[in-house]
C-alpha cells in the first residue's frame, strides 16, 4: 500500500506553497493594521477582525498541516522543518496585536453586541473566552519575546524527543529494528517474544534517556515559570480553560476512576494466573493475547471489517471511511524515520482528513484504525461549521473516536459464538480500557508530581522513580511491582508540549463519555443518529458541560461516570469468568 497522498494540500514545497506562504504573510499584515486601526465602531471592528481570522485559519491550517504531515512520516526531512519555522515566524509577528485585541474585549458588552451582529453572535462563546483570558496576558513586549524564545526552548526540546525516539535503533534478537516495531511486539502471541521485546525496549532507552529527560524537564520548567508569570494558580487551571471544562467535572471523573481501580486490579490478577504468573502481571504481559483468536489481519481485511461495521451504524459513517480508504488518506505501515503511534489530522478547509497508523495486523491495530477514522468522521461533521469552529477541546476530541471503536468491537462480538474467541476479543478491548482508565490515571498522577518538582531541574532518575510510583498507585497490585515500565514518560509525545499539558485525562473522558453515548444509541438508534451528529458539531462551539447537557448528561456528577464504568466492569466480570475456565 502506498503512503498517504498529500497532493490535495500541496504537491510539494513548490511555487504554489510559496505563493500561499506569501498570502499568509499578507493576511497577517492586514490583521496587524486592522487591530491597530481606529476602533470607534466596535461591531465593525470586531466583525472585520473575525473575517480576517477566518481567512488566516484556512490558509495557515493548510500550510502548517502539509509541513507537519510531511515530517510525521519522515522525521529526517530537512525541508519541512524550515517551512514550519517560517510559518511560526510569520504568525509570531502578530503576537502583540493578539494581546491588544484580547485586551480590547475586556470592557465590551459582548452580549449586547451579539444582538446587533450575526457574526459576533456566531462566535460569542470564543469571544467571551478571549475576554476571560485577558487577565492572564503579559505585556505586549513580554508576549512577543516569549513567542520568539519558545521556538528555541520548549518547541525545540519537543522536536528533540520526536526525532530521537523516531530514529532510536533497538537491538532485538540479533537485528536492529525501530522503536515502533519493538513496542508492537508487546501484542505477540509468544511470551518469550514479549519479554525479550520489553527488555530490548528498556535497554534501548538508556541510549537517549539523558537528553530526553533534559528535554522534558526544561519543557515543564518553562510551563511552570510562564504560568506563574501569567497568574495561574496551577498548570491544571490553564489546561481546564483550554479544555472548556470545569474542575468539578474533572474531579468527578478522576475520583470515579480511582474508585473502580480494584475491579481492574482483579482483572489483571486473573490474567496473571491465566498466563502462568503468581497473582501479579509483569508489565510486558499487559497486552498478551488470550483465548484462541490467533488471526492477524491484512489491511484489506481490516478495511472490510471497519466498513461493514460502520455501514451497520449509518450510511454517512460508512461513506466517510470508504472515501478515506479509496483516496489514500491513510499512511499505514511502520518504517524507519516515521513517527510511532497513530493520529488523525482533520483538514476541514478541504473537507478531508489524513490518518497515520503503524499497522502490523493485530486486532488492536484494527481498533486503532476505527479510532482514527472516528476522529476523521468528527472532522467531516465539523467541516460544515464556520472556520473559527473547526477546533474542539481536548476532552471532546476523543468522543467520536472511542464511539467508532465501540461500533467495530460490538460488530465483531455479534459474530462470535466460540467462548474462547469471545474471550480473545473482549479481553483485547479490556486491554484498551485498562490503558485509557488505569494507565491514563498513572500518567495524570505522574504529570501532577512532575510539575510539583519542576520548580528546578528534574533528573532522569527522579522521572523514573515518579513513573514507577504512579504505576503502583494506579494499577494497585494488578501489576508486578518488580517489573513495571520506568520509561513511559520518554516515549509518550503528549508530555512534550509546553502549550498542551495533561493530555492524558481527555482519553479517559472520551472513553467514558463515548460509552455513555453508545448506551443511548443502543436504546434508540434511529433518534440518536441526528442528535449525535449535532453533538459533534457543537463540540467546537461551547463548553464540555453544555455539550453533554445537549444529550441529557450531567458530567459534573459521579453518577454518569459510575454508569459508564459499570459497563466496563461487566466486561471485566465476563473476561475473568472466561479466563477462570482455563485456556
Amino acid at each position: 500500500m502506498k503512503p498517504w497522498d498529500l497532493n490535495d494540500l500541496y504537491q510539494g514545497f513548490n511555487e504554489t506553497y510559496e505563493a500561499d506562504l506569501t498570502k499568509f504573510d499578507h493576511l497577517i499584515e492586514d490583521y496587524i493594521k486592522h487591530v491597530r486601526s481606529d476602533a470607534k465602531d466596535p461591531i465593525t471592528y470586531i466583525e472585520t477582525y473575525l473575517k480576517i481570522e477566518e481567512d488566516i485559519v484556512k490558509i495557515s491550517r493548510t500550510l502548517g498541516s502539509f509541513a507537519m504531515l510531511t515530517m510525521a512520516t519522515d522525521v529526517t526531512n530537512q525541508v519541512a522543518p524550515g517551512y514550519m519555522a517560517k510559518l511560526q515566524k510569520i504568525g509570531r509577528k502578530a503576537t502583540a496585536e493578539d494581546v491588544l485585541f484580547t485586551r480590547y474585549l475586556v470592557d465590551k458588552d459582548l452580549d449586547a453586541l451579539a444582538k446587533k451582529s450575526e457574526l459576533i453572535n456566531k462566535y460569542l462563546y470564543q469571544l467571551k473566552k478571549s475576554q476571560e483570558d485577558a487577565k492572564y496576558l503579559l505585556s505586549e513586549s513580554e508576549e512577543v519575546l516569549y513567542a520568539k524564545l519558545r521556538e528555541l526552548a520548549s518547541a525545540s526540546w519537543g522536536q528533540l524527543q520526536s526525532i530521537t525516539t523516531a530514529n532510536l535503533p533497538v537491538a532485538y534478537r540479533g537485528k536492529e529494528i525501530t522503536l515502533s516495531e519493538v513496542r508492537n511486539l508487546a501484542n505477540d502471541g509468544d511470551a518469550s517474544v514479549r519479554k525479550d521485546a520489553y527488555e530490548a525496549e528498556l535497554k534501548a532507552y538508556l541510549q537517549i534517556e539523558d537528553q530526553v529527560a533534559m528535554a522534558l524537564s526544561n519543557i515543564k520548567r518553562e510551563v511552570v515559570i510562564m504560568n506563574e508569570l501569567r497568574g495561574y494558580t496551577h498548570v491544571l487551571e490553564k489546561t481546564l480553560n483550554q479544555s472548556n471544562m470545569t474542575k468539578e467535572t474533572l474531579d468527578a471523573m478522576i475520583e470515579s476512576m480511582k474508585d473502580f481501580r480494584p475491579h481492574f486490579e482483579r482483572y489483571l490478577q486473573v490474567k496473571a494466573k491465566y498466563l502462568g504468573h503468581d497473582n501479579h502481571l509483569p508489565f510486558y504481559d499487559l497486552f498478551a493475547p488470550v483465548g484462541k483468536l490467533d488471526k492477524t489481519y491484512t489491511h484489506e481485511e481490516a478495511e472490510s471489517l471497519v466498513l461493514e461495521a460502520f455501514y451497520g451504524y449509518s450510511k454517512r459513517l460508512g461513506d466517510f471511511a470508504k472515501k478515506a480508504f479509496e483516496n489514500a488518506w491513510i499512511d499505514v505501515y511502520p518504517k524507519k524515520g516515521k513517527r510511532g503511534g497513530a493520529f488523525c489530522s482533520n483538514q476541514p478547509q478541504i473537507k478531508q482528513s489524513r490518518i497515520m497508523t503503524n499497522f502490523t495486523g493485530s486486532l488492536s491495530d484494527v481498533l486503532t484504525l476505527a479510532h482514527e477514522l472516528g476522529h476523521g468522521y468528527h472532522g467531516e461533521v465539523i467541516s460544515d461549521n464556520a472556520p473559527l469552529h473547526w477546533s474542539y477541546p481536548m476532552p471532546l476530541a476523543e468522543t467520536a473516536s472511542i464511539f467508532c471503536e465501540n461500533i467495530v468491537l460490538n460488530h465483531l462480538l455479534s459474530q462470535i459464538k466460540d467462548p474462547k474467541e469471545r474471550l480473545s476479543i473482549l479481553e483485547n478491548s479490556l486491554q484498551g480500557d485498562t490503558q485509557v482508565i488505569i494507565d491514563i490515571l498513572s500518567r495524570f498522577i505522574f504529570e501532577t508530581n512532575l510539575f510539583a518538582k519542576a520548580t528546578g531541574p528534574v533528573t532522569k532518575n527522579q522521572m523514573k522513580e515518579m513513573m514507577i510510583e504512579a504505576q503502583k498507585e494506579a494499577y494497585l497490585s494488578g501489576l508486578d511491582h518488580n517489573q513495571l515500565h520506568p520509561f513511559m514518560w520518554l516515549n509518550k509525545g503528549h508530555y512534550y508540549s509546553a502549550g498542551l499539558n495533561f493530555y492524558n485525562f481527555p482519553y479517559a473522558f472520551g472513553l467514558l463519555f463515548g460509552l455513555g453515548l453508545y448506551a443511548q444509541y443502543e436504546k434508540n438508534p434511529r433518534s440518536f443518529l441526528k442528535s449525535y451528529d449535532d453533538l459533534l458539531s457543537l463540540t467546537t462551539k461551547t463548553s464540555v458541560e453544555a455539550c453533554a447537557k445537549s444529550m441529557g448528561i450531567d458530567v459534573t456528577k459521579k453518577d454518569f461516570w459510575y454508569d459508564s464504568l459499570e459497563q466496563i466492569k461487566k466486561d471485566i466480570d465476563e473476561v475473568c469468568d472466561l479466563m477462570a475456565l482455563g485456556k
